[in-house]
């Protein structure tokens, strides 16, 4: 099941279109393997933050025994890796220097995990008549690094992460059939734990912010040639009005995105916010299901405290910053 599509993209940059380019096909392979599967969860393009820090995750796959995060890599040459582990990038006979793009998947991957580690009473679910919280401690952890279609690639060390971008999916299927056949001692969430996993990371999806566009040079000034008669004085320009002056709050409501705000039984967005006997919680229009109101801070991953202003909502962490958390329907 595709969860979160590749984000059309425009580069007027060769290297981040090709770049581009190789995440779409990607996805093409992808969504040919497993859109109609409901028990794995596809994402595109996904840019978690978590205390100031980024990963921007090519592709990720969640299924039921864990994570797997897959790294494109455009290369219109070769690609090669020594005994060392060191990787080179190869066109016409010259070769470049990478970092290696397999620890760069294995960071994102920490990232994601150690958000989810920090909602962990929200997401996973409570065993043994509810006494024991489950935890993520043993997910299964992949990583693969695809390199695009017409790229080569040379190996002088086992490097059994990287694939051609054609052979992902059954890479992913051998992934999920080991833990099948495991007879005892495998990990795996249950349906209503992917269920709410899979919502979580879509509503924390932080967009790349837009760049201002650089302020056009000043055109040069010349001198005009002496004339008999003094030029009429120019019509003063009207000097424009000034832009409405925003509190610190209203700035900060507008850079942050939107939390967690999903149904954790069906992932289901059409909510309310209610109060009840515990505080703030989520009442579900779909289902009729209650969440409790928990969001979180993107820039500094702290719980807030919700308040209300008539239909809006906003929330406040520890850290000072305030955002638009929900707006219920007149």
């Amino acid at each position: 099941m595709i969860v979160k599509d590749l984000e059309p993209q425009q580069h007027a940059d060769p290297l981040r279109r090709a770049g581009y380019d190789a995440e779409r096909q990607m996805a093409h392979y992808l969504r040919r393997a497993f859109a109609e599967d409901p028990r794995k969860f596809v994402f595109h393009n996904l840019r978690l933050e978590r205390r100031g820090e980024v990963a921007q995750i090519d592709h990720l796959i969640l299924h039921r025994f864990g994570l797997l995060i897959i790294e494109s890599k455009s290369v219109a040459g070769q690609v090669s890796v020594n005994e060392h582990g060191e990787w080179t990038r190869w066109w016409n006979r010259q070769g470049r220097g990478m970092p290696s793009p397999v620890l760069q998947a294995r960071r994102q991957l920490d990232l994601l995990l150690s958000l989810l580690d920090d909602h962990t009473t929200e997401l996973m679910d409570r065993s043994m008549l509810g006494l024991k919280q489950r935890t993520l401690s043993g997910v299964r952890r992949d990583v693969l690094v695809a390199i695009s279609d017409g790229g080569r690639i040379t190996r002088k060390a086992d490097v059994p992460e990287l694939v051609k971008a054609d052979q992902v999916p059954d890479r992913v299927r051998a992934v999920i059939q080991a833990e099948q056949e495991k007879t005892f001692g495998s990990f795996g969430f249950t349906d209503a734990e992917m269920t709410r996993i899979q919502a979580f990371l879509r509503s924390r999806h932080v967009p790349v912010p837009a760049q201002e566009a650089p302020a056009a040079p000043e055109p040069t000034q010349t001198r005009a040639a002496p004339v008999s008669a003094p030029p009429a004085e120019p019509a003063r320009p009207e000097r424009p009005s000034a832009a409405p002056v925003r509190t610190s709050q209203e700035r900060q409501a507008q850079a942050r995105p939107r939390p967690d705000v999903a149904c954790r039984a069906c992932a289901s967005a059409n909510v309310t916010v209610q109060f009840g006997k515990y505080g703030y919680y989520l009442k579900c229009v779909d289902c009729g299901g209650n969440t409790p109101a928990k969001p979180v801070c993107a820039a500094c991953g702290q719980p807030g405290k919700v308040s209300k202003r008539g239909p809006a909502f906003t929330a406040t962490c520890a850290g000072g910053h305030t955002w638009a958390y929900w707006t219920n329907p007149a």
